[in-house]
């Protein structure tokens, strides 16, 4: 899979035109530098923070002289220090992993040679190299930690793989392209994205099958749930627009019109409110998801750096950082006020941003990770 394939395909939270509501006014953002910067050998792709807080994991990339992509591997930072501690070779082309709850297993994508490392992070080694197939972007852990889907963009399949034993249990055929799944709350359905068909598909977990074909917006990417579980939203990024699924009933009640190249959206504990950053406009678009019915109901259009690629809300609630992937940016804004009151520099194009013990911001070109200090992430951009 190519880089420009994978700028599309595999972000995970992938970005506005002509602004849809207007401008929130806001004062000079303060300029922030980092308190401490990690470097990478390779590309680094997604960072997973351990359960305690102790280790960063980041999926690296490598590229031989010839620029043919070769294994790449995991690096582990441990966040007292921000050093870079341990390098874990994987397969080709690391992308998206995730971790389970004890923060013992590491499932890591290999999408160059359609593989999933398990890391068992005790260890500190591969236990088990899975062939799955497909260039996989995701590796997901359902709710419970007994099952790893993994959508296989280029077989049509997701693979099923059983935590227990490391081997794939079963498959379950999809519409074309595949790309990403996300589970509810229970476990109980997944809402995987099929890109060949514009459309969000929804897997019982129970049966390991899909049940419903739902169609979106052009280019739908990585879904959200409400905090509720009642509705799923679905960034179409090439179709500008959000659609909103009412999972009792499985169809679109309502598709929102944002700006050009939406990545996928956070929401505020209470689901209220939604902020969804459009990478095309260098903008982010506040949603009251209290008045859908309304023509239009985007409340505030902020302008954010250049090419916003990812966001955060932090735990509190009160403040939102976006990555600004052309921009070399993080824009702080302050939910109270939609305001941009901070920038945070970062190292070449950062791709996401991580709260923990710090700050964390993987910068891709860059090859190295920014490290912004705890005390920003508590009032943050309102303070």
């Amino acid at each position: 899979m190519t880089r420009r394939t994978c700028f599309v395909l595999c972000t995970a939270a992938v970005v506005l035109a002509t602004a849809v509501a207007p401008s929130a006014a806001h004062a000079t953002p303060a300029k922030v530098a980092p308190s401490a910067t990690v470097t990478f050998d390779g590309l680094p792709n997604w960072g997973v923070l351990s359960p305690d807080g102790n280790r960063l994991y980041v999926t690296v990339s490598h590229t031989a002289a010839d620029g043919k992509e070769i294994a790449g591997e995991v690096d582990a930072v441990d966040t007292s220090t921000n050093t870079l501690t341990l390098r874990i070779p994987v397969g080709v082309a690391p992308v998206v992993s995730s971790m389970n709850a004890a923060g013992t297993r590491l499932y890591v994508p290999n999408s160059g040679d359609g593989t999933v490392s398990v890391i068992d992070t005790v260890a500190n080694a591969v236990v088990a190299t899975v062939a799955t197939g497909g260039n996989p972007a995701y590796a997901v852990l359902n709710p419970a930690g007994t099952k790893v889907y993994v959508p296989g963009l280029t077989t049509n399949l997701v693979s099923v793989i059983d935590t227990a034993t490391n081997a794939v249990t079963s498959t379950i055929a999809t519409e074309p392209n595949p790309q990403a799944v996300t589970f509810t709350a229970d476990g109980a359905r997944a809402y995987l994205t099929a890109r060949g068909v514009n459309a969000v598909q929804v897997i019982d977990t129970a049966t390991e099958s899909v049940t419903a074909t739902i169609p979106v917006g052009e280019g739908p990417i990585r879904v959200v749930l409400d905090p509720h579980g009642k509705r799923v939203f679905v960034p179409n990024f090439v179709g500008d627009s959000i659609s909103v699924i009412d999972v009792a009933t499985n169809k679109v009640t309502h598709k929102i019109k944002v700006g050009k190249n939406p990545i996928p959206p956070v929401v505020n504990r209470a689901g209220t409110r939604m902020w969804v950053a459009n990478y095309l406009d260098g903008t982010v678009s506040e949603i009251d998801l209290r008045h859908l019915t309304r023509k239009n109901p985007v409340v505030h259009t902020i302008k954010v750096g250049k090419g916003p690629f990812f966001a955060m809300l932090n735990t509190r609630g009160d403040s939102l950082y976006i990555t600004n992937r052309d921009g070399d940016s993080v824009s702080g804004i302050c939910t109270a006020t939609g305001k941009v009151t901070k920038t945070f520099a970062t190292g070449d194009t950062p791709r996401q941003t991580i709260g923990g013990p710090a700050m964390y911001s993987v910068n891709g070109s860059g090859k190295s990770l920014a490290v912004f200090v705890a005390g920003l992430m508590g009032k943050g951009a309102c303070s």
